[in-house]
């Protein structure tokens, strides 16, 4: 069946002209005989410019200077993961990746780089994969250069100081404590565990105190020294600076790290052994949640990055439009969703693997599940190589490269780091929109690892028989190796010469949303609707030249709505529309729309549609016929209710700080309902509720839109009018956000029992209003009070691996913020350690010398100074400047004058206001986890009352 669709129609060879105009230029010729590059197609206003060289030794650079980044920032990927951990110090290389940030011999206080960063508006991180590490940064661009010099000190002589050495080891395990309970790393350590006992993968990255026990500065020195080498590095620079600039920064701060000419690694491909059985590991899960995983090794993948096999793979295995292996198993009620990617491990092999949300009845049939995936690979083979969409991906992959938002700040640096450690370093960022040649042999190659014998299957779900413990995480699990008929059946199945009776799965079909044309127009923003019902702010698109549009159409509902089971509602019927229109939105998310109706009591509905313009209205005339008379069937509305209500019922079993979070804004929020307080009403819930909700929702309201891109005012006005008519509610009736009112002097104090294996202290504290001197106060505040926060309950005091402290402004009010979770204290001693630090940051900031407070501000401008990086991120700010700030459109510059007169008398008096007993409006959310009791007996009351949470709300104003 798949075959007979791989003809192209009239329509869809006439979408290729327009991307011809990029094909049809002269090819340069790529690095190692690798097939010709079309030269890059730039647009008018992109003033970028790249570099690459390498370093005398050995490390790879690659350069990006554009004056439109907001930052600067820089990642250095070195060639060794926790792959390289010895086999008796599990968590080897992801312990020293957390040592190299606390000190070196030209900078050794542990503060310095952290404080630095942070001063000039800055951010770090760092992570350790199987096979690589990767450290970033970002920064302001004045004070990159300071930053690159204690950067590389890192790579140069790190100390390994032995004080930090114990403390660090307490972050590294309530790291991994954290993920205890979180069943993505379960499960997926389980299945390393059955991996192939003598090799690498078989491990346990992270790390814990057992395993790195009485680790030596000695330890950490000889494992950097035999992976730690120039040559095994990557190095990538984007900022403002020039090119010219930037290099000699690069020789001068990073010649000097020694080139131990180590070459890189290599690793035994075969990590799980092929074996003709079905092989399926049973797994018992923490939250309520099903899922049949299916994993293949697979070839190393990124050789193949100019015919790009596994992404032709992933796009048909995983795609959800009609005829997808998706709808297949959501028509026979097996499956919610499904996902379908593939990778590179190593250089020298990857995996293929496949996920699959399971209902209840797929839970019980996931065998069939099973066949119906390679039923779906058999007829891929019959089908042959898919022409049609290789040229398809290729369309769109041209488009991309020129339009699309590529990202800046540590995000972009870290792309480009292990980029160019992967890819031919001379075309190494434009390798994801390369798609040079059709290689049906390599396709057919890979197709053919997704066998049943190169297959290990998971299972989680609550209730599947277990048999064993794994080590690490204690998750209850069970192995088998079937060899009878489950696997026969499989075999059968891949070696069918057609579809199983009733089966409707074939090839993705021409894609009707891929645009015709890009061509861009030219104008300035203005408010072209004002009715009682209707209100449209457009804006053409002069900055960024791209043929796309971002649509957002918001409809409020009357106050007189706000209910919880009107909440409730609210979530199915988003669900209920989402689903029904899925098979459509996918097919339009691959030709560059992406398409999603969301809800919530106090915005009401959104649809937003961002992407190509050319096809953008044609989608939007889709969605309104499906908003109100959506098709779903019984079945399919029981799988979306199961999925819900196990979500909501999981929410008690998140992370602790999360959970804190959530009764914080419960209690702020006028109309917010916590997951707990919906299950029931979500349990109720039937798809004729859901049907007769949406027959009545857009009887009254308000449509608020905002319209940007390459459409003309016409268009767009045209556009907004597309909405079923309505009556118009006035104003004052419409229900919008509204905040708790905290009088002066008082504290709004909860406290809960979790069930989970960590305590969560959050603490929000009243900065003020949101008036322009505030709002500036915030956010240099903010800047001020993160760095010395984490530094000293988080390094020093070892409090967890969760701590987090700032400011910001809100839509009502400033606010100042701090947030620990620990395995190890419960939250009220995370309290008073936390109010001891608290109390003496007014008095740290006074004793700031000018210099260190004009760092600050500095940092405060970089961040407000931020510009949009897309279409899509400018409409999103125009709109909350339209309907959530009144039109404010020069909010951002009277922000920035007031930060310049912003003294640091003033932040102090600010700041001292915020956190006196007399004068600060503090609210108060500890919660124990389940090992923990309070430890003062002493402490105070609870004011906020959970059993009577909805009486308490009624008593206090919100604004």
């Amino acid at each position: 069946m798949l075959a007979k669709i791989i003809a192209m129609n009239h329509k869809s060879v006439r979408r290729f002209l327009f991307v011809l105009c990029l094909l049809a230029l002269p090819f340069v010729r790529a690095e190692n005989n690798e097939p010709a590059v079309p030269p890059l197609k730039r647009l008018a206003n992109d003033q970028s410019e790249y570099r690459r060289f390498t370093l005398d030794n050995g490390i790879k650079v690659i350069l990006l200077s554009d004056p439109k980044l907001n930052k600067s920032a820089a990642s250095l990927a070195v060639g060794a993961g926790s792959l390289s951990d010895p086999r008796d110090r599990q968590g080897l290389a992801h312990f020293l990746e957390h040592m190299l940030f606390l000190g070196t011999e030209k900078y050794p206080d542990v503060n310095d780089y952290g404080n630095y960063l942070t001063s000039n508006g800055g951010y770090n991180n760092a992570y350790t994969a199987d096979d690589h590490t990767n450290y970033l940064f970002e920064i302001r661009h004045e004070a990159f250069e300071g930053a690159l010099d204690r950067f590389a000190q890192f790579f140069i002589a790190p100390l390994f100081t032995p004080e930090f050495t114990e403390r660090e080891l307490n972050a590294v395990n309530s790291e991994n404590q954290k993920n205890l309970e979180n069943d993505r790393w379960r499960y997926w350590q389980v299945r390393r565990s059955l991996y192939r006992a003598d090799h690498p993968a078989n491990h346990f990255g992270t790390g814990n105190s057992d395993t790195l026990a009485g680790v030596s500065r000695e330890e950490l020195l000889d494992f950097y020294n035999k992976h730690y080498s120039a040559d095994r590095m990557t190095l990538a620079l984007t900022g403002r600076a020039s090119l010219d600039q930037m290099e000699q920064w690069v020789r001068q701060y990073f010649s000097p790290i020694v080139n131990r000419k180590l070459g890189p690694i290599r690793y035994d491909p075969d990590y799980l052994s092929e074996k003709p059985a079905l092989r399926i590991v049973r797994v018992e899960p923490i939250i309520d949640g099903r899922e049949l995983g299916l994993e293949f090794r697979m070839p190393a993948i990124q050789r193949y990055w100019a015919s790009k096999p596994d992404h032709l793979l992933r796009f048909i295995l995983g795609y959800e439009g009609k005829g997808s292996l998706l709808s297949q198993l959501k028509a026979e009620g097996l499956a919610t969703g499904l996902s379908a990617y593939g990778g590179d491990e190593t250089q020298d092999y990857g995996r293929f693997q496949i996920s699959v949300a399971l209902t209840p009845e797929g839970l019980q049939n996931y065998g069939r599940v099973l066949d119906l995936v390679f039923s779906t690979i058999a007829d891929m083979r019959r089908a042959g190589y898919p022409g049609y969409l290789f040229n398809e991906r290729k369309m769109m992959a041209a488009l991309d490269e020129l339009y699309d938002d590529k990202g800046e700040g540590s995000q972009r640096a870290v792309f480009l780091a292990n980029q160019i450690a992967t890819c031919p370093l001379s075309i190494a960022e434009r390798v994801p929109y390369l798609w040079l040649r059709e290689d049906s042999e390599a396709y057919e190659k890979f197709l053919s690892y997704l066998r049943p014998d190169n297959m290990l299957v998971s299972l989680v779900a609550k209730g599947v028989d277990t048999d064993a413990t794994e080590k690490y995480y204690g998750t209850k699990y069970s192995y088998r190796e079937e060899t009878g008929p489950a696997y026969d059946k499989l075999i059968t199945a891949l070696n069918s010469s057609a579809l199983p009776k009733g089966v409707t799965i074939h090839l993705p079909e021409p894609n009707p949303y891929i645009p015709a044309n890009s061509t861009v127009h030219a104008v300035t923003p203005m408010l072209l609707i004002n009715e009682p019902g209707l209100s449209l702010y457009y804006s053409q698109d002069t900055e960024f030249e791209r043929p796309m549009v971002t649509q957002i159409f918001n409809f409020r509902l009357p106050r007189s709505f706000a209910s919880l089971e009107n909440a409730v509602a609210l979530n199915y019927y988003a669900a209920c529309v989402n689903e029904a229109l899925n098979e459509i939105t996918y097919v339009a998310g691959e030709a560059g729309l992406s398409a999603r109706v969301s809800t919530s009591l106090t915005n009401g509905v959104t649809l937003r549609i961002s992407g190509y313009n050319e096809s953008a209205e044609r989608l939007l005339d889709t969605i309104l016929s499906h908003l109100v008379d959506f098709e779903l069937s019984e079945e399919r509305f029981a799988a979306v209710k199961d999925y819900t209500v196990r979500g909501l019922r999981n929410f008690e079993r998140g992370d602790a700080y999360r959970i804190a979070m959530t009764t914080l804004n419960s209690i702020t929020g006028e109309f917010v309902y916590r997951p707990d307080e919906q299950i029931a009403a979500a349990e109720k819930m039937t798809l004729a509720d859901v049907r007769a909700f949406a027959r009545t929702l857009y009887k009254t309201g308000k449509v608020e839109a905002l319209i940007y891109g390459n459409v003309t005012g016409d268009d767009a006005v045209a556009l907004a009018r597309k909405f079923r008519s309505h009556k118009p509610a006035p104003e004052s009736a419409l229900l919008r956000d509204r905040y708790l009112e905290i009088a002066a002097g008082a504290e709004v104090r909860a406290t809960e029992k979790l069930i989970v294996n960590n305590s969560a202290m959050v603490l929000r504290y009243k900065l003020g209003d949101t008036s322009p001197e505030m709002r500036a106060a915030a956010v240099a505040l903010g800047i001020f009070v993160a760095e010395p926060f984490f530094t000293e309950l988080r390094t020093r005091q070892q409090l967890g691996y969760i701590v987090s402290g700032g400011a910001a402004p809100g839509k009502t009010e400033s606010i100042a913020y701090f947030i620990i979770q620990s395995g190890n204290h419960p939250a009220d001693e995370l309290e008073k350690r936390a109010l001891a630090f608290i109390g003496a940051l007014p008095d740290q900031l006074a004793a700031l010398d000018d210099a260190a407070w004009a760092q600050i501000i500095a940092g405060a401008r970089s961040r407000l100074e931020e510009k949009d990086k897309s279409i899509d991120e400018r409409a999103s700010r125009l709109y909350a400047l339209a309907y959530d700030y009144n039109a404010d459109w020069e909010r951002r510059a009277q922000t920035l004058a007031a930060l310049d007169k912003l003294t640091k008398a003033r932040a102090v008096e600010i700041l001292k206001n915020a956190f006196d007993e007399k004068t600060r409006g503090q609210i108060t959310v500890l919660a124990f986890s389940r090992d923990h009791e309070p430890s003062d007996a002493n402490a105070p009351k609870p004011t906020f009352d959970f059993e009577k949470r909805a009486e308490w709300k009624k008593t206090r104003s919100y604004k």
